[in-house]
């Protein structure tokens, strides 16, 4: 179950100066009869493509912003049974806190990466036993010892509008687990351009904070 065979990279996510964002937009997932309205209020978080333990990068291109939402309809809680390379788990989410954006980061031979999907982020409320594992992480910006924590977040691909743009799901199967890692400062300034900057820009990297695992839902239901 690699970054290759799910087609859906491991990323390293960055805490950056938050900066404000706007953006209404419709979100229909899995989990979702019908689309659910989410206000953009903060841009939180930005992803690079990471390779864990040596494993390839299956796509340098692919990086995400996290946005986090403002205005959300409530959603019940949901069980959920998934697996990735460190095992299965069992958890339960709560309510919905954001989501992830395709961006490109802007620099020399970059380009934007059009089969990376949008992923709805909703906190994990609950989950089972968690591996005692210490992983090597290399991006770009640089390589480093981390080990792994409890999950925080998991994310699920979903069909996005906004204004009159619809964006399609283009690989339903991969989902993000995202764990907490240990904590590394850093300081870095990248330009970072989507739909919701299409000028682009500049934002202050912080430090990693999170590692978000490519995962296969096998089950959920509502609870």
């Amino acid at each position: 179950m690699t970054a290759k065979e799910l087609k859906l990279d491991y990323f390293q996510i960055y805490d950056v100066a938050n900066r404000q964002a706007t953006g209404n937009i419709f979100l229909q997932g899995q989990f979702d009869k019908q689309r659910l309205r989410m206000q953009l209020a903060l841009l939180d978080f930005f992803a690079n493509p990471v390779a864990k333990n040596a494993e390839p990068i299956y796509d340098k291109n692919a990086h995400l912003t996290w946005y986090r939402g403002g205005v959300q309809p409530p959603e019940p809680m949901r069980a959920v049974i998934l697996e990735n390379q460190f095992g299965k788990f069992e958890i339960r989410t709560g309510r919905g806190e954001g989501l992830l954006v395709p961006t490109q980061k802007k620099e020399p031979g970059s380009v934007f990466p059009t089969t990376l999907d949008h992923y709805k982020v909703y906190l994990v409320v609950d989950v089972g036993k968690v591996p005692d594992v210490t992983l090597k992480l290399r991006d770009q910006f640089g390589t480093s010892e981390a080990r792994l924590g409890r999950p925080l977040f998991f994310s699920v691909p979903v069909r996005k509008r906004h204004e009159t743009k619809e964006y399609p799901i283009q690989n339903e199967r991969a989902h993000l687990l995202i764990f907490a890692i240990t904590p590394r400062n850093l300081e870095k300034k990248v330009t970072l351009q989507n739909q919701f900057i299409p000028r682009g820009t500049s934002v202050a990297v912080v430090r990693s904070v999170m590692l978000a695992v490519p995962s296969i839902k096998n089950e959920w239901k509502q609870v």
